[in-house]
C-alpha cells in the first residue's frame, strides 16, 4: 500500500524530533527501595537509578588515573560481620539501623550537644551550624536546619531507648577508642531519616559531632557545604548493603564505599554536598560513582547473596561517601550473612571497576543540583 508523501514527510519529521530529544530523556524511574513501610526517597532519586548503560553512562575521563592512585590490585573489603550481640564490641562490625515510631515506647527524643572533648578534636567542638535538630514540644518534632540557631536546651534527636539502641561498634562508648560510632534512625510513619556521627552518651547525656535529617518523601538535599554523618554529606542508610534486601534477591540501589584521605580530593561532586580531609589536586571527589564493569563475569558458583551484591554494583554502583580504609563497602551486621559470600566478593579487585560519568543526568535541562532527582 502506498503512503501519501505528506504523511511520509510528517512521520520522518516526527522521528527526527524524537531522535533529537532522546539524549535529554532519562529512563523511567525504578521502584524505590523501602524499609519499615517507608520509601528511602522517591523512585526518581539518584541512589536508585541504574547506571549500567555504558553508552549513556561511559567511564569517567579520570577513571584510570583515580584507580591508579589507589592501586588497581586493591581487593574489596566487606565492612560488616555476623555478630549481632552489641556487647561483643571487638567482633561487632557494620552499621546497624534503628527503626522507631517516635513514641515513648521506642524513642527518647533526648537533648543532644554537638562536640565532645576527645583525642581527635582538641577543642571539643562539633558542627552545630551544619547539623539538624528536632525541635518542638507538642506533637511530632520538626526538623530544623542549623542547630546553632536553637538554644542548647532545645536541641533534640530521636535516639532510641537505651535497651533498643543499635550503634556502630555496638556497646562501645569510649570516645577515645570507639571511632566514628554512627547511629542511624528511621522514624517509621513520619518516614524521616536521622543520622549522627561520633555519637556517645557521656554521663547519661548524648553528644555527637554532627546530626543530620532527611524527609524521605522529599528529594530535597541538605545545604551545599554541609557535612552529615559522613564526609560527603550523603545519607548512609539508603546506601547500605542490607541483609533483608540481599535475602529477598535484589538490592535496588547503589552502595557506599570509602577510600583513604590521601587519594581523595577536597572537592565534592553531586550528589555529595560536602568534602573533607587534606587537599589533593585531581584526587577522587566525594560523591564520585564507582561501578563494577559490565565485562566482569559473576561466577555461577558464587552464593546467591554474593551474586545479588555484585549485580547491585554493576547496575547502581557505589558512591564515594567517606574517608576510611581503601575500598571498604559498608553493610549491616547480621547473623544471616553467609561467610562464603564475604570471602567471594572480597576476591573482586579495583581493576574490575571503573568510575562513571553521570553527565547524562547533570546536563539534563531539568537537573537541579540541590535535589536528588535523577529521572524525569
Amino acid at each position: 500500500m502506498s503512503v501519501h508523501p505528506f504523511f511520509r514527510s510528517a512521520v520522518l519529521a516526527a522521528s527526527r524530533v524524537l531522535c533529537a530529544l532522546t539524549p535529554l530523556l532519562a529512563p523511567a524511574a525504578q521502584a524505590a527501595p523501602a524499609l519499615a513501610g517507608c520509601e528511602l526517597f522517591p523512585p526518581g532519586a539518584i541512589f536508585s537509578q541504574r547506571i549500567d548503560d555504558v553508552q549513556r553512562f561511559p567511564p569517567h575521563a579520570r577513571s584510570t588515573a583515580w584507580l591508579g592512585s589507589i592501586g588497581p590490585g586493591r581487593k574489596l573489603h566487606a565492612d560488616w560481620g555476623r555478630t549481632v550481640d552489641p556487647l561483643q564490641t571487638e567482633r561487632y562490625y557494620g552499621i546497624p539501623v534503628n527503626v522507631v515510631d517516635g513514641t515513648p515506647a521506642t524513642t527518647r527524643w533526648p537533648l543532644v550537644s554537638h562536640g565532645i572533648q576527645d583525642v581527635r578534636d582538641s577543642n571539643g567542638q562539633g558542627v552545630p551550624a551544619e547539623s539538624d535538630c528536632a525541635v518542638g514540644d507538642q506533637g511530632t518534632p520538626a526538623i530544623l536546619r542549623g542547630c546553632d540557631g536553637v538554644i542548647p536546651t532545645r536541641r533534640r534527636f530521636p535516639y532510641p531507648l537505651d535497651a533498643l539502641l543499635k550503634a556502630e561498634r555496638g556497646a562501645c562508648n569510649d570516645p577515645a577508642t570507639c571511632g566514628d560510632r554512627h547511629v542511624l534512625v528511621l522514624e517509621q510513619g513520619a518516614c524521616r531519616l536521622w543520622e549522627s556521627y561520633f555519637s556517645y552518651q557521656v554521663n547519661g547525656r548524648w553528644s555527637a559531632y554532627a546530626t543530620a535529617a532527611w524527609d524521605l518523601k522529599s528529594m530535597e538535599m541538605r545545604p551545599d557545604g554541609w557535612t552529615s554523618a559522613d564526609a560527603a554529606g550523603l545519607p548512609i542508610l539508603p546506601l547500605l548493603a542490607r541483609i533483608d534486601e540481599v535475602e529477598a534477591g535484589v538490592i535496588p540501589h547503589a552502595l557506599r564505599v570509602t577510600f583513604r584521605d590521601a587519594v581523595l580530593d577536597r572537592r565534592h561532586t553531586w550528589p555529595a554536598s560536602h568534602s573533607a580531609g587534606t587537599t589533593r589536586a585531581d584526587g577522587i571527589p566525594f560523591g564520585a560513582l564507582l561501578r563494577l564493569r559490565a565485562d566482569f563475569d559473576i561466577p555461577f558458583w558464587w552464593t546467591a547473596q554474593a551474586k545479588v551484591l555484585a549485580r547491585a554494583m554493576q547496575k547502581y554502583g557505589l558512591y564515594v561517601a567517606d574517608i576510611g580504609s581503601d575500598f571498604f563497602v559498608q553493610g549491616d551486621p547480621d547473623e544471616r550473612w553467609n561467610p562464603l559470600t564475604v570471602w567471594q566478593i572480597q576476591h573482586m579487585k579495583l581493576n574490575d571497576f571503573e568510575f562513571v560519568d553521570i553527565g547524562a543526568i547533570t546536563r539534563h535541562p531539568r537537573f537541579n543540583p540541590r535535589s536528588y532527582q535523577a529521572a524525569w
